[in-house]
């Protein structure tokens, strides 16, 4: 007896070598190829379907359904497809020999229900073999077929059969019947596919005919959890989603929950309502879904999928938040931040840009403002958006003092003149500047000659320099050859240390700036400084 949990798939095989159900409006040999049964010439059975109308214008009173789908007599759940009535339907074995039905869409299972029948009916066992897409099989011996009369587990009494020869109808009311065989697989063989069912006969009765396959699984072990699916896995917000789960147990009385984590995994959380193997979901944020496999309160749990839910925004910048994209006229800069990633970059004419990385060749760009435009990939839930960036031309820093050498009595110098203003000072050491003005302290600097460093201010700075010679202070003496002097008398001259100086008066004073000799005659006479 099959588990109570054990749930049946009619398969889809391909493999039947005979037609034997009449079906339509005519003789019965034009809707079939041979009967059930082996009969003699003037009595031959074949089954027939809800369609069947013989050319006395008689159908049977019960007869198989048009769709040929069978819902076993036997066991609650069991269905069967049978092959269209319009060709062959039956694996019909005549005599010793054997034949193959084969599975379009191999799957696992825990048994395999075999839909058959025996025409000329003996107690003679059957042979069948299950075989895998592995290429193992199981084979199973001396399995009884009963005759199509009032044999035992019937997949569905059909009440009538109609006679290949004369087109007469046989209605009956327990037979003729159609079996359900169990063949139960090893728990082995439980995940493996099943690839094909092969029917063999030693003798020359009965008449085998195996009209169909349906695959039974139920809940044994630990289920295997599978991996989930998403399609699709990446989307706008506001779709849809369509959960599923491959690869794991496939059994009667499985349970599913649904779960989902918007923390990366680290917690899930059951999805009300989720009890199927699929669900759909619409989520707001990027979600990772798995589902929860339960088996007589054994659990598997599937690998998660994760759905991305895309921005509806794009964003590009250049530099970091806060701070402005401003960049000297030379080498590269890189883009910093550009989603959803793929897109392509563009700017105005003067900036150089790539329209892939939208790397920016600072150095082949002409200096200004430019608006570089990001346009997220095909498919994007997000339009174009736009930064501005500033590329700034090189600066050649000008300083310049009043002198190029100052005495240390004078104490500090002057600010020098510089451009552009805004930048720092500094000097080799032993030199006491200020970094903000330029001004040296004279007073404090050894002599000496020192270099005076400037740097210009802002993205695009550079530095200058400059000599400057702090001298020591000197005590100059000045000496007439006498303090008082005639008008009409020779011009004194005066002596010097050190020598190269100039020479001024106090006012009325007639004397060379450059020798210091005082014109007497022309001098008013006075005392003179």
């Amino acid at each position: 007896m099959a588990s109570a949990q054990t749930t049946y798939t009619p398969a889809a095989v391909t493999g039947y070598t005979a037609d034997v159900i009449a079906d339509g409006v005519g003789p019965v040999a034009s809707s079939t190829t041979t009967t059930v049964d082996r009969g003699t010439p003037t009595v031959r059975w074949c089954f027939a379907n809800s369609t069947f109308v013989n050319p006395l214008g008689q159908s049977p009173t019960v007869s198989l359904p048009a769709s040929g789908l069978i819902t076993s007599a036997t066991t609650t759940g069991l269905t069967f497809q049978l092959a269209p009535a319009a060709g062959n339907n039956s694996l019909r074995i005549d005599g010793a020999g054997s034949g193959t039905l084969t599975l379009t869409n191999p799957q696992p299972c825990s048994e395999v229900m075999v839909l058959a029948t025996e025409g000329n009916g003996s107690t003679v066992g059957k042979t069948f073999v299950v075989t895998f897409t592995d290429n193992t099989s199981q084979t199973f011996t001396n399995v009884a077929v009963p005759d199509w009369f009032n044999g035992t587990n019937p997949a569905i009494i059909v009440r009538s059969r109609v006679n290949y020869s004369d087109n007469t109808i046989d209605n009956q009311t327990i037979n003729p019947r159609i079996y359900e065989v169990r063949l139960a697989l090893s728990n082995a063989n439980y995940g493996k596919l099943v690839q094909s069912v092969t029917a063999s006969k030693t003798t020359t009765d009965p008449v085998l005919n195996v009209m169909g396959i349906s695959l039974g699984a139920n809940c044994l072990g630990v289920p295997v959890g599978g991996v989930a699916t998403a399609a699709p896995a990446s989307i706008c917000p506001g779709t849809m989603v369509a959960l599923g789960v491959t690869g794991a147990t496939v059994a009667g009385g499985i349970t599913y929950q649904w779960q989902a984590s918007t923390n990366g995994g680290t917690t899930f959380t059951n999805i009300a309502g989720a009890t199927g193997a699929s669900y759909i979901v619409t989520p707001a944020a990027t979600t990772q879904y798995r589902v929860v496999l339960t088996c007589s309160q054994q659990v598997g749990t599937s690998t998660p999928i994760t759905v991305t839910v895309n921005p509806t925004t794009a964003t590009v910048a250049y530099a970091p938040p806060g701070t402005t994209p401003t960049f000297c006229r030379t080498g590269t800069q890189a883009v910093v931040t550009a989603t959803p990633a793929g897109g392509t970059f563009s700017a105005g004419t003067g900036l150089s840009i790539s329209s892939t990385t939208g790397t920016l060749n600072l150095g082949a760009s002409a200096a200004g403002t430019y608006t570089v435009t990001y346009t997220p990939p095909a498919g994007s839930c997000a339009s174009a958006t736009t930064t501005t960036v500033t590329v700034a031309a090189p600066v050649a820093p000008t300083l310049t003092y009043a002198s190029a050498s100052f005495c240390q009595s004078v104490g500090s110098t002057t600010p020098p003149t510089v451009s552009p203003v805004g930048g720092t000072f500094s000097g080799s050491a032993g030199l006491v500047i200020n970094a903000t003005t330029g001004t040296v302290n004279l007073t404090q600097t050894p002599v000496g000659t020192y270099t005076v460093s400037y740097t210009s201010a802002g993205t695009c700075n550079a530095t200058t320099t400059t000599a400057l010679t702090v001298a020591p202070s000197v005590a100059a003496t000045l000496t007439y050859n006498g303090t008082s002097f005639c008008k009409t008398g020779t011009a004194p001259v005066p002596t010097v240390t050190p020598a190269g100086g100039t020479f001024s008066g106090s006012a009325g004073l007639v004397i060379s700036a450059a020798t210091g000799i005082v014109n007497l005659a022309q001098t008013p006479a006075g005392t003179y400084t």
